[in-house]
């Protein structure tokens, strides 16, 4: 009989674990978890049967959870482990301990704090990519690297090369329908991870940490295959890149439109990139690929030395400008610092102004979060005693762990209020092109930003 594995979600209903962040949306997306989709695939591959659980649909995720574990009896449960989440990830291990006889984390928390990962309960963490090692773990098998115990923790993270040796993820152990993001519209989407690792070191990031500093990409003929059979097998048309950046090298990102026009899908897609390098004529290929909408990281415009971003406020103004004569769509991404404004006011006004200055289409604005992993959280060691309680380091969160001359809770929310107050338009063409599950998402995380009272939550905190 085959071992099975039960892949879980976290059960934290409003925090998207991805594998290259853990962030909470103001959009309240509730996005499929492809990771989970990834390793199942692998795992099937060598003989141990996947069981995918998300326990964010149910009203009591670990009720949920406990009464799959007790109907299947898996040999192994494994769960992706984000900081923002963390809180809430640590009851699978503890509600587990007795009942699954292996109890597998990945992702960069599992990683950064593995001592404290094993003393909840946690058997094994899969180090780099998880796919393979999620395997050797399950089945018992020795591993010279990517597998750590509590007797070992110390072994190099294990890459995948070449990422054409994974299998396609496996969808079909997904309802893609039961998802839904404000940014993606109405119809079923997919997440694709189609390079992993980075050679850039921005301070605030972790993917270098967790999955290398080597680029390694998925070539263009396998992450094409892997549309084409989401299109022709479950009805996907719109697809979102989860790369760090996907013009990491522009050869590959050409020869990716060019192969989706050459067999002819008609899809949809969006993904992050950098603000360089950039040009016309990729993004106006890219466009008739079906790119509708690129996120670019601008964080910080006045702060690019300081966060190691290696780009400049003219790389990142002319990559808007070229987004807009191509027809794209643009997102930028900001992340709130102390240092530079005299008052919560001076920042928003600071930060909404940069954004008309690039004439974004939409933004998307958090505070600056010390992620275990990342250089800044190496930094921040030095300096304060970094609290324990890993929800407080949710991006999108009413407590930062770390203290701060101005209130960045009511900076975030002056904010969005001022840029919904500049861009009612495009807000209600957003409204329209949605879902109602993502529309009461929206409304429900809105009220939070906008309205909630960073001075009780502080009062709670202390």
């Amino acid at each position: 009989m085959k071992p099975v594995a039960l892949l879980v979600t976290s059960p934290a209903k409003e925090k998207n674990n991805f594998w290259t962040c853990s962030i909470t949306s103001p959009v309240g997306s509730l996005m499929p978890p492809c990771d989970l989709a990834s390793i199942a695939a692998v795992l099937r591959e060598k003989g141990v049967e996947p069981v995918i659980l998300d326990i964010r649909l149910f009203d009591d995720p670990m009720g949920a959870l406990l009464e799959a574990v007790r109907r299947i009896r898996p040999e192994a449960i494994i769960t992706n482990l984000g900081t923002a989440s963390a809180m809430e990830d640590y009851e699978i291990f503890r509600a587990t301990k007795t009942l699954v006889p292996k109890r597998i984390a990945f992702c960069f928390h599992a990683m950064a704090l593995p001592e404290e990962v094993f003393s909840i309960g946690a058997t094994h963490i899969l180090a780099g990519d998880p796919e393979y090692a999620a395997a050797e773990a399950v089945l018992g098998l020795p591993s010279e690297k990517g597998l750590w115990t509590p007797e070992n923790f110390t072994t190099p993270p294990g890459y995948v090369e070449p990422l054409d040796s994974l299998p396609l993820p496996a969808l079909d152990l997904i309802d893609v329908k039961v998802y839904h993001s404000i940014i993606m519209g109405k119809e079923p989407f997919s997440i694709l991870l189609a390079n992993r690792g980075c050679l850039f070191s921005c301070t605030y990031c972790v993917i270098p940490f967790l999955l290398g500093r080597k680029y390694r990409a998925l070539s263009v003929t396998r992450i094409v295959d892997e549309i084409e059979r989401d299109v022709n097998t479950f009805g996907i048309r719109k697809f979102f890149f989860i790369d760090s950046a996907l013009n990491l090298k522009l050869e590959w990102l050409q020869g990716f439109c060019e192969e989706v026009l050459r067999r002819g899908l008609d899809i949809k897609w969006c993904g992050n990139m950098r603000v360089s390098p950039i040009n016309i004529p990729l993004l106006q290929l890219m466009k008739r690929s079906g790119c509708f909408r690129i996120f670019f990281g601008v964080e910080d415009l006045d702060l690019i030395k300081e966060l190691n971003r290696k780009t400049t406020r003219e790389d990142t103004r002319q990559a808007f400008a070229m987004c807009r004569e191509a027809g794209i769509e643009t997102v930028a991404f900001t992340i709130l610092n102390d240092g530079l404004d005299a008052t919560e006011s001076a920042m928003a006004k600071r930060i909404v102004n940069m954004v008309a200055e690039l004439r974004a289409d939409a933004l998307q604005c958090n505070i600056a979060i010390p992620y275990p992993g990342s250089a800044m959280f190496e930094d921040y060691k030095t300096k304060y005693d970094m609290p324990t309680d890993w929800s407080r380091y949710d991006p999108a969160g009413f407590a930062p762990p770390v203290p701060s001359d101005l209130d960045l809770v009511k900076a975030r929310r002056l904010v969005y209020l001022h840029y919904f107050l500049r861009n009612p338009k495009y807000l209600w063409k957003t409204f329209c092109s949605t879902d109602l599950r993502s529309l009461y998402s929206f409304a429900h995380n809105s009220i939070k930003v906008l309205w909630h009272n960073p001075a009780r939550t502080q009062a709670k905190s202390s």
